[in-house]
């Protein structure tokens, strides 16, 4: 049955890009230009469809880069009532199918930093001009790779009001003072990736700044542990981290 979604999925995506493959028909979706370095950069936008003004989001994607799973998300949060673009730090680059190219990828992608924050102050910058987007109410969200990135989005003071991390790098040694946002971050006790006492470190840090942030801790859940197509999924995770961002959201946004 999960196969058989997907291939539905795919179908509509490649015969009607501009159409809703969700339940929800108001939802309405595009491939936009967001940013130029020399060439146009795509993000896939989706938005509820009911012509008023929303909070606006920013899903940066995992190592994998800009998929199905990503793009799933968008309209999820536009079924919430967010106006959401899903951009691509791999500047079009085909999403890997494989942990070699993903590693690669992303490898690319932490080699030139200046890069990637320049494509996300774009993408910030591109939201907050759209009428249908409060410039006020943003947030980001981002998973593993793209969780690290969401991070940078608050620790630079890019733009954003709340910044959602599930599973992504951070450095608990880092100089907050310019954060303005504040932080929810979703992260695995068996993660052997980030170890948890890394976790408990920067939750004792952000108790020292202005904000009232939270840091989840999920038992018997590893890295990844909310992608339900990969190994690592634990759906009791999951559904727990999801409601306390649905919940997060609604009190920031």
């Amino acid at each position: 049955m999960k196969l058989n979604r997907m291939i539905l999925f795919s179908f509509l995506f490649l015969f009607f890009p501009g159409s809703v493959f969700a339940d929800d028909m108001r939802v309405k979706t595009d491939d936009v230009i967001y940013y130029n370095n020399g060439k146009d950069v795509r993000g896939y936008l989706a938005t509820p469809g009911d012509n008023k003004k929303h909070p606006g989001m920013i899903l940066i994607h995992e190592w994998w880069g800009l998929n199905d799973y990503i793009r799933q998300n968008a309209i999820a949060f536009a079924k919430l009532g967010y106006v959401t673009l899903a951009i691509d730090l791999y500047g079009g680059k085909p999403a890997a199918t494989n942990p070699q190219d993903a590693r690669k990828l992303a490898g690319s992608v932490r080699n030139n930093v200046d890069e990637a924050l320049r494509n996300l102050k774009s993408a910030v910058s591109f939201m907050k001009t759209r009428s249908d987007v409060y410039p006020d109410r943003m947030a980001s969200i981002g998973w593993c790779f793209g969780g690290g990135w969401s991070y940078q989005i608050a620790k630079n003071n890019l733009g954003v009001k709340a910044s959602i991390i599930y599973y992504g790098r951070f450095n608990p040694k880092d100089d907050l003072s310019k954060m303005r946002a504040t932080i929810l971050g979703n992260f695995g006790a068996e993660d052997r990736g980030i170890k948890v006492d890394t976790v408990y470190e920067f939750q004792a840090k952000l108790k020292t700044l202005n904000g009232d942030h939270e840091i989840y801790i999920y038992e018997n859940a590893g890295h990844g542990f909310a992608n339900e197509g990969g190994r690592a999924y634990n759906k009791e995770a999951t559904d727990l981290a999801w409601k306390r961002t649905v919940a997060f959201l609604k009190k920031y946004l």
